[in-house]
């Protein structure tokens, strides 16, 4: 009897025990996961995930804005096509950390108006447009994806340019789209690709106007970030805009106001 009473006594405590480690262990694995990174590498936090579509969303504004940060005017052109890592990362980890601090203020320009980059510029595609009667077009008129043109072929490879949508552009012209897989500076590639024989002209899908942007500004410790709706008259110039300024320093993110023009109601 005492003996039964004894094992049924240990049987529990060994079970009480698997329980606790089994706790401990899920309690870690939730701790870790809150308070770390995702599995691409990103900042999370408690109750704040992101869509693979925002994630690329955010490289390509972190792409556009190392950018201009480095550009001297808008010679785009002048700079490589590989934009440094380490800068685009580092923009791209404040996005997110703004994304993700769960900050009314943050809600506001991430979620209620979904604020990016205006696209200037073009980080991920263009155009080529070329003669009708080119040689090295061959394949693709026959509904490939590649040319016999060494130096498109060339770039493609280099920076993962895909060929897609080949298409009649008027009597005397075919065109087909060029799409990079991650983002990179296009202009110089656009450069190199107007000088390809029969090309007519490399479009970088550009738009006219103004519209809403976001604009960095290198600190210390981190980046001063803001977000920014432009309205009244883009077509030609937007005239008004309001921005919400924050700043994420050692990862940390601090809202710092409003400035600007009031927003219109339909706008709030």
């Amino acid at each position: 009897m005492n003996a039964n009473h004894h094992r049924k006594k240990t049987i529990k405590q060994q079970l009480l025990l698997l329980a606790m480690v089994c706790f401990l262990s899920v309690a870690g694995s939730n701790s870790m996961l809150a308070f770390g990174n995702d599995n691409n590498g990103d900042p999370v936090s408690s109750g704040a995930k992101l869509s693979k579509h925002q994630k690329n969303q955010y490289k390509k504004d972190a792409t556009r804005l190392a950018l201009r940060q480095l550009v001297n005017g808008n010679n785009f052109e002048g700079l490589d096509a590989e934009v440094p890592k380490e800068m685009v990362e580092s923009i791209y980890s404040g996005l997110i950390a703004i994304h993700t601090s769960g900050l009314p203020e943050a809600n506001v320009v991430t979620s209620q108006h979904k604020l990016h980059t205006f696209p200037t510029p073009t980080v991920d595609r263009l155009v080529v447009i070329y003669k009708r009667d080119a040689t090295w077009a061959t394949p693709l008129r026959l509904g490939d994806d590649v040319t016999d043109n060494d130096k498109i072929n060339e770039l493609s490879e280099k920076f993962k340019l895909k060929i897609d949508r080949h298409v009649e552009w008027d009597e005397e012209h075919f065109s087909f789209n060029m799409r990079a897989e991650e983002s990179i500076n296009i202009a110089p590639l656009a450069k190199d690709l107007s000088k390809v024989e029969s090309v007519t002209l490399v479009d970088m899908m550009e738009p006219n106007g103004d519209g809403n942007d976001i604009e960095v500004k290198k600190l210390a410790n981190g980046w001063e970030i803001n977000y920014i709706i432009k309205f009244d008259g883009c077509i030609s110039g937007c005239k008004k805009r309001h921005t919400w300024s924050f700043e994420v320093i050692n990862g940390k993110v601090n809202f710092k106001g409003e400035s600007g023009d009031e927003l219109p109601k339909w706008m709030r």
